[in-house]
């Protein structure tokens, strides 16, 4: 079929495939729906929060795992820190005003944190990477825990219901969700995208090649941080509270990595499918068998690895070879 052009600014020319139109058009009309789902009756927010807080983790895992190919399982450790931030600067300092960018403060603030945390442990690599950061997390636990109350609540958490507005921070979410699918389609299909493939297949080669690794990685691992801290900041004003035990949780590391693997690592799509059908699967598991949803989880995992390593999406790929060219 042929293309169609778009004249855009400056003279440059923006080519449009009509599976792109297509792709654009239904997230369109998904953002629509999802914006009125507060006005419709009988709706449960929390679930449409949390699926698309699952959505935007598992996109944002996408970007240093998916695309860079470092197994990153201290990944929570960055939405904990949002919702600490968030928390600390609203509940110690009463900054009320600046509730509704708060979340926006917070995932910039974590974004300097992996800038300083992703220079030295970046140089390491495979399950040392993994285990390094697996490590930062609990760190991140038990240095919560233990500072001081008056500052970051200690074990008791930060309860902070003076700013408590969940149809705000849902908007929040929508967009935000919206704003992490066009950003991970436009690195897919960019050269910087490229870049942290050739990271990801062969990083010795790509450094050969004179590809910098370590600004790309630090940037890709930043750039993750930064969208799971927004989800804390969010997460913090949907519900007014954050504690050690319930944020720096490391099974909710392990749930991302299972959304992203399932839909299909190192695309767009891959982690909203992913996300949306293990969310739902989840929901029903948790309500209906509360203390072996994780195992579940873990054999889903393990099947992925086994029989489907490219998720659902390479299957796909694999029954429909025209395809490959067009999933990012």
């Amino acid at each position: 079929m042929a293309e169609r052009t778009i004249p855009a600014a400056r003279g440059w020319i923006w080519r449009v495939t009509p599976f792109q139109l297509l792709a654009l058009l239904i997230g369109l009309a998904a953002v629509i729906f999802l914006l009125r789902i507060p006005s419709q009756p009988d709706v449960t927010l929390v679930f449409w929060f949390t699926l698309l807080k699952f959505i935007v983790l598992a996109q944002s895992m996408n970007i240093i795992t998916g695309y860079t190919g470092y197994v990153n399982f201290g990944h929570v450790a960055f939405f904990g820190l949002g919702t600490y931030v968030a928390g600390i600067l609203l509940w110690r300092f009463h900054l009320d005003s600046l509730a509704p960018v708060m979340p926006l403060i917070a995932g910039v603030v974590v974004a300097f944190i992996a800038v300083a945390v992703g220079l030295p442990v970046l140089r390491l690599r495979g399950p040392y990477f993994a285990i390094a950061m697996l490590s930062f997390n609990e760190s991140m636990k038990v240095i919560m825990l233990n500072v001081p109350r008056e500052w970051a609540g200690g074990a008791y958490g930060i309860p902070y219901p003076r700013i408590h507005n969940p149809t705000a921070a849902y908007y929040g979410m929508v967009l935000l969700t919206a704003a992490i699918i066009l950003f991970t389609y436009l690195l897919a299909i960019s050269r910087f995208g490229v870049a942290l493939k050739a990271i990801r297949e062969d990083e010795d080669a790509a450094a050969v090649m004179g590809i910098n690794t370590t600004v790309y990685k630090v940037f890709a691992f930043a750039v993750a941080a930064f969208f799971a801290g927004i989800v804390g900041g969010l997460d913090f004003w949907f519900t007014a509270y954050t504690s050690p035990e319930l944020v720096f949780f490391t099974p909710l590391t392990v749930e991302m990595l299972v959304m992203m693997m399932f839909g299909g690592a190192g695309t767009t799509l891959g982690p909203i499918i992913g996300a949306t059908s293990l969310y739902v699967l989840r929901d029903k598991l948790w309500y209906s068998y509360p203390f072996i949803y994780l195992i579940v989880f873990g054999a889903i995992l393990a099947a992925v690895v086994l029989f489907i390593p490219r998720g659902i999406l390479g299957v796909v790929e694999d029954r429909v070879p025209r395809l490959r060219a067009r999933i990012k």
